[in-house]
């Protein structure tokens, strides 16, 4: 999977594990949960070295723009 800032133009591409983490990031379940559930359940990785990671991976497409990083979580506008 390829992912692109829209700010500078910057190609990120992702391997297996970015791409789970990616798919996974619903503005609501939180990165250790994602990494829990997706990641050590289908990679063979230590959970540190996966949250280590994962923050990491997060990090960087935070700093381009690409996803927003919150200490909440995200919520739907109401529908009318």
């Amino acid at each position: 999977m390829m992912v692109m800032s829209a700010t500078d133009s910057t190609f990120f591409t992702l391997n297996e594990v970015a791409t789970a983490i990616w798919q996974a990031a619903d503005g609501r379940t939180p990165l250790s949960e994602i990494v829990t559930r997706k990641v050590c359940a289908e990679f063979e990785i230590d959970s540190e070295t996966a949250q280590h990671d994962a923050e990491h991976f997060v990090e960087e497409l935070s700093r381009h723009g690409i996803l927003l990083v919150s200490d909440h979580p995200f919520e739907p506008p109401a529908l009318s």
